[in-house]
């Protein structure tokens, strides 16, 4: 077990109100094994997410919003790095939601072994295996405004891309959508995005293509997510990584490695519904993918991910002006803070005004990082565990402590010394 100290960091934490309107919001479950925490449409606490999001509750996720902790009743002492077993084994970990600091789940969905879910009671420090999960790959794991706990991938035996949990008892699924035999079918997806009010957004992993249903509704194949085809039904569609509810209306970013960096708005424009207005935030001669993202309000946003000409994390953020004007964005660069080693951004959690972000460094065989922010993503410092390898999800909780999952089973835990 590997410890690194990082006691000075731990005074930095401020608790911060959950916004209910916030996709992370903390909800309480008649179950406190499987208690409800943060909600359904964005991946905003000042609230979530991955983080997580303003209506739900990510996004590893994402999931990038946060959870409120009942369990740990507020500050804590000193903190540390532990290094633990994470569950997956073959995989990177793909999806983490907690509902507290002691419940939560994970789901591995890469690889020729990524598959399951598991579970934890103990804050991390062991993993239930779930058996009705072993042949399902899982890219997202989120509990929405109606407390329902979502999941998408593939599950390998129905064939659905995006179920709910069930949770009384063993837990199962159910699936709440049938792909056709289409092209613009999603067979395997990478969200799960469901609003306050009910609409439903889940892409592909692998393409262009979505689904949607709006509350209350049936579902639809999309062949484009572009607000393009309000006016031309054969536009294209840009690929997208991350899609995060916020206040009823959908965000997202992602782009290919060899495009500049994107981030798509909820279009203004009649008649849009899941429509996308695309912004291109770095210039035409830069490449760059954009992996995370979360949204406090429609003025301000963080998005990061890899900058792919320059190999440095990327990362972007609006506060108080027009995210609809590209020159509104600043480019954060982490050589003001110190941090000088190429890498990219994997995934985000937010609570309030503190940011902690994971990812890769380049070459992968130099590890993974963590970083940390108390001003909004504006500065950071590194507080990377000693040894940690490539990381891929986050899951930060208000009290400071922290939950990072990799590949191959690495985990670590930042908490209490």
């Amino acid at each position: 077990m590997k410890r690194l100290s990082l006691a000075p960091l731990a005074a930095l934490f401020l608790l911060t109100a959950c916004d209910p309107a916030e996709e992370e919001e903390m909800m309480t479950s008649s179950d406190p094994g499987t208690s409800s925490a943060d909600t359904g449409d964005t991946e905003d606490p000042s609230t979530s997410g991955e983080t997580s999001d303003d209506e739900s509750g990510d996004t590893s996720g994402g999931e990038s919003s946060g959870s409120a902790d009942e369990s740990s009743g507020g500050n804590v002492g000193p903190l540390a790095w532990t290094e633990l077993a994470g569950p997956c084994g073959g995989s990177a970990t793909n999806a983490m939601w907690f509902d507290d600091r002691m419940t939560g789940f994970i789901g591995c969905g890469e690889n020729g072994a990524g598959e399951g879910l598991y579970t934890t009671t103990d804050g991390a420090a062991t993993w239930g295996d779930n058996v009705r999960f072993n042949e399902v790959r899982i890219m997202d794991i989120r509990r929405a405004a109606d407390g329902m706990l979502y999941g998408a991938g593939i599950h390998q035996l129905d064939g659905y891309p995006i179920w709910s949990f069930d949770e009384g008892g063993m837990i199962g699924s159910t699936g709440i959508y049938d792909p056709s035999n289409t092209i613009s079918a999603v067979s395997q997806a990478e969200n799960a995005a469901v609003t306050a009010d009910g609409q439903v957004l889940v892409d592909s992993l692998t393409g262009t293509s979505a689904a949607y249903r709006p509350a209350g509704g049936e579902f639809e194949e999309l062949d484009s997510l572009s607000e393009e085809v309000l006016t031309n039904p054969d536009a294209l569609s840009y690929q997208v990584r991350r899609i995060v509810p916020h206040d009823n209306r959908f965000y997202a970013v992602g782009s290919l490695i060899n495009d500049p960096a994107r981030i798509h708005l909820p279009s203004q424009m009649e008649g849009a519904t899941y429509h996308f207005h695309t912004v291109e935030l770095q210039p035409e001669t830069r490449d760059g993918e954009l992996l995370d993202m979360h949204v406090w309000d429609d003025q301000h946003i963080i998005v990061a991910g890899h900058d792919q000409s320059e190999r440095f994390p990327l990362i972007y953020l609006v506060d108080g002006a027009d995210p609809y004007d590209s020159a509104n964005w600043e480019k954060i660069e982490l050589f003001d803070s110190g941090i000088d080693y190429q890498a990219g951004v994997n995934d985000i959690h937010v609570v309030g005004d503190t940011v902690v972000m994971v990812g890769e460094k380049i070459p992968t065989a130099s590890g993974g990082f963590v970083i940390l922010s108390q001003d909004g993503g504006r500065t950071f410092d590194d507080i990377t565990p000693e040894g940690a390898g490539a990381l891929s999800a986050v899951w930060l909780f208000e009290d400071g402590q922290m939950v990072v999952g990799g590949g191959s089973g690495e985990m670590w835990v930042y908490g209490e010394e």
